[in-house]
């Protein structure tokens, strides 16, 4: 029986209270009850995270939907509140009046009513004393975005709590943070890490576990162990601190342990058995003294006095009844006094806050006979529940035995089917889609400006020549010019006396290669040079290059093979959301073609980007799902193996698109199937009916093939009562290949 539905089962419904987790950034709630000696947490609500004051009422608004899902719709919503706040929201050991002012606007404006408060450093180390059992030893360490809080604690005791701003180093910010508690050594070797959110716990956890603590200034005496604490346990540690003042509780459970606690609490009621006399000095007892003579009531009617407005009154216990000779003395008693007087240092009344508020009665005690008729009660439920209720699946995956076959399949458009030829009817699916991609060019071009100078030509001969604009002219060292202009230079009129001319000459490619000295000879076109040669008259310049980014032929073809995979990939979930049920989806498009296509660039453009532009139309096909499986059993039906079957839901298909014409869509297809054992699944259910699921393993073992089997109860009992459903009709049983 969950939580739930015994809730909705009692006759009278108990005092609900929530538990309001607030820190930087983040609000968590959950829903409380005083249950006999426990804080039963009814649910706890996701987190919340906010920034401003209105997005805190915001937040705790939906904080407070999350978690009243948990709660019977006939229950009235809880008012009464714990809140447990961060240390820096407490000074003087009350809120701040700033946060207080935050608190006493949720308040008013979500009708709430304000019980107290807790520290969560504290109510935390109080959670962990509860389910542990010894006080906290440990460094509670909360990781913000902004600041580290550091709280020790030594056997329980606070010793101290720091803050310290969050740099680049964790392990840096924690020493130093450490170094601030003088006198403490040593310091606990326990790391407790908790947050506002879960992200990033993780990574301090392993950053706290590969610090070199030895180097530093502070010293363990070994390697700390590192937890991290659930978010969710924050707010079961604000219920506890809570209920520990309220109703005298001594330890918290969720929705989720109800039911082992219930079948736990029923174990228990087996009738005392006598015990062996022991040590009166190590056990207290009074020799020849009988235990179960004494009364439950003894150390159950523990009453706190209720508060009227007074703040940290110290709970008071009722008289305990005379107890037999030789019955233990008042060390139960002795031990709730001393741990919920403990608790209850950890709780802070809003009393002198919020004046017009009353605390709340303690809590209630129950009559034996009306715990033990719940406990009956309790116990029939269970009984119930396992034998009638609880259902399973049972998971038996065992090794298949595979087998394939090539064939060539026609997916007639027109609905034509004819098994024999493996024409398979078939709808034709269309759809258009488009995209952009941009990616980094990776070709290169020279760029640049030619160098230009003037020359002397000097001929030899003795006849004047004429030279067109353009002549070549060869440096000594090979580098080409050309002539600008045209130029006419006469002949030697006498030995030693050439004609010259001077005209201008452009170098033939660029690069600052062909800026020559003054000086320099080159050839003439096709004169020989010992006639007919060319001086420079000035050192030539201008000329420059230099390599760019620029678009190349394999940039284009690789992008649009990239954008036609992904636009191909979306056209092929846009038409399977065309098909039916009762159809097969051909995976391998029949079609894809260009509708449009539109490079930012051309090939050789200095860019250091490319972008295309792309649009597709696609045509895929539905095939008739029956016709077609029908088509591949019989395909297939040669390959069974003896006491194997193949079911529909074991065919697989590999479809290659061959080609169309009339309206014919060809595909060379692979044709799988995975052939299982046949089973006789009633057979199996009367053999493992009521058993536990290693001897229902140990039968399924039998099973051709068998790999292992899953068995997953509908109802999570405790180990003695897991078992398989008695009943044959609340068993399923699968078959699944591994």
């Amino acid at each position: 029986m969950n939580l739930k539905d015994f809730l909705t089962s009692r006759d009278s419904p108990p005092e609900l209270f929530w538990a309001l987790v607030i820190e930087k950034g983040l609000v968590q709630s959950g829903i409380w009850y005083v249950g006999e000696g426990t804080a039963e947490v009814v649910g706890v609500g996701a987190g919340i995270p906010w920034e401003s004051e209105s997005e805190l009422i915001e937040a705790t608004d939906a904080a407070l939907s999350s978690a009243i899902q948990k709660l019977p719709d006939n229950y009235p919503e809880p008012q009464k509140t714990v809140f447990g706040v961060s240390t820096s929201w407490v000074k003087d050991g009350e809120i701040s009046p700033e946060n207080l002012g935050k608190i006493k606007n949720l308040c008013t404006e979500l009708s709430l009513t304000p019980v107290g408060f807790v520290v969560l450093p504290e109510a935390i180390a109080h959670l962990y004393k509860s389910e542990e059992g010894t006080p906290l030893n440990a460094i509670v360490l909360k990781s913000g975005d902004e600041n580290l809080e550091l709280s020790v604690f030594k056997l329980g005791e606070l010793v101290g709590t720091t803050e310290v701003s969050r740099s680049v180093s964790l392990s840096d910010d924690v020493v130093e943070g450490l170094s601030r508690f003088d006198g403490v050594a040593p310091l606990p070797t326990r790391f407790v890490v908790y947050d506002g959110r879960e992200g990033d716990m993780e990574n301090v956890k392993q950053t706290l576990i590969k610090a070199n603590w030895s180097e530093g200034k502070i010293n363990f005496l070994h390697t700390p162990q590192v937890e991290i604490l659930a978010t969710d346990r924050k707010v079961l540690a604000t219920a506890l601190a809570g209920g520990a003042e309220i109703g005298n509780v001594t330890s918290v459970v969720t929705s989720d342990e109800s039911e082992e606690e219930q079948v736990i609490e029923e174990e228990n009621e087996a009738p005392p058995q006598e015990q062996k006399p022991l040590s009166a000095e190590s056990l207290g007892f009074s020799v020849g003294g009988d235990v179960s003579s004494m009364k439950k009531e003894d150390v159950q009617n523990i009453i706190p006095v209720e508060d009227h407005g007074t703040t940290e009154a110290p709970p008071q216990f009722a008289q305990p009844q005379p107890r037999p000779p030789g019955a233990i003395g008042a060390t139960p008693v002795k031990i709730a006094t001393d741990y919920l007087a403990k608790s209850k240092s950890l709780f802070h009344s809003f009393s002198r806050m919020f004046p017009k508020i009353n605390a709340l009665p303690g809590g209630k005690n129950k009559s034996l006979m009306i715990a033990l008729g719940a406990l009956g009660l309790g116990f029939v439920a269970v009984i119930v529940l396992w034998w009638f209720v609880q259902a399973a699946r049972v998971t038996i995956f065992v090794t298949p035995k595979r087998a394939e076959e090539n064939v060539q399949i026609v997916f007639d458009g027109g609905g034509q089917f004819d098994r024999e030829n493996g024409i398979i009817p078939a709808r034709v699916l269309t759809d258009q889609v488009s995209g952009e991609k941009t990616k980094s060019t990776t070709g290169t071009k020279l760029i640049g400006n030619k160098a230009a100078g003037t020359v002397q030509i000097a001929n030899g001969n003795g006849t004047a020549i004429n030279l067109s604009a353009g002549t070549l002219l060869v440096s000594s060292s090979g580098f080409k010019f050309v002539t600008d202009n045209e130029a006419s230079v006469s002949g030697q009129l006498l030995p030693g006396s050439p004609g010259t001319a001077t005209v201008g000459v452009t170098a033939y490619d660029i690069g600052s290669q062909y800026n020559l000295a003054k000086g320099e000879v080159f050839s003439v076109g096709n004169y020989s040079k010992a006639l007919v040669a060319a001086t420079s008259t000035a050192d030539f310049s201008g000329g420059s290059s230099q390599q760019i980014s620029a678009v190349s032929k394999e940039d284009q073809m690789e992008l649009e093979t990239g954008l036609k995979n992904e636009l191909s990939q979306s056209a092929r979930t846009n038409l399977l959301t065309q098909v039916s049920g009762s159809e097969v989806f051909v995976s391998d498009l029949a079609a894809l073609d260009t509708v449009n296509e539109n490079f930012d660039n051309e090939v050789g453009d200095q860019a250091d980007s490319l972008k295309l532009s792309l649009q597709l139309s696609a045509t895929g096909l539905a095939a008739d799902r029956n016709k077609l499986l029908d088509y591949a059993k019989g395909v297939l039906d040669s390959k069974a193996p003896a006491g194997y079957s193949l079911s529909s839901d074991q065919v697989d298909f590999k479809f290659t698109f061959v080609g169309e014409e009339n309206g014919k869509y060809t595909y060379d297809t692979v044709v799988g199937g995975n052939f299982l054992p046949n089973v006789d699944t009633e057979k199996i259910k009367s053999i493992i009916l009521g058993k536990t699921a290693s001897v229902a393993t140990d039968y399924l073992n039998s099973i051709p093939g068998f790999d292992h089997a899953d068995v997953a109860l509908k109802i999570k009992f405790p180990t003695p009562l897991k078992t398989i459903p008695r009943i044959s009709k609340n068993i399923v049983i699968d078959i699944k290949p591994e």
